[in-house]
């Protein structure tokens, strides 16, 4: 068994709160809050008040970098656009074409 230590202050929408391993912040009302944890993990916690039901869903700030990088790039550098070869239409390739493959390879 593990002992912490949390002390929370509130002032209208905004806690803080202060512990072993840090400060953390949140910003909500009773059952939506958005937050910043001790160690910078960014968060969403959805509850029905006073019941002690709430589930937090924490983001992966690295992973959420990598996006924002990968979006950027996109945007820097778009795909080449694959353009079809040139067909020139002229009597020579009418010619061929009307031509049974094996006579245009002396069969």
């Amino acid at each position: 068994m593990n002992w912490n230590f949390r002390k929370i202050f509130k002032i209208g929408p905004i806690r803080t709160t202060l512990s072993k391993g840090g400060v953390g912040m949140s910003w909500g009302i009773p059952g939506f809050r958005v937050g910043v944890s001790a160690n910078g993990r960014k968060y969403i916690t959805l509850g029905i008040p006073g019941t002690g039901i709430y589930f937090t869903k924490y983001f992966n700030q690295q992973q959420f970098q990598n996006n924002q990088q990968t979006q950027n790039q996109q945007q820097q550098n778009p795909k080449p656009t694959i353009q079809q070869p040139f067909q020139q239409n002229n009597s020579q390739t009418l010619n061929q074409k009307e031509i049974p493959w094996w006579k245009q390879k002396n069969l």
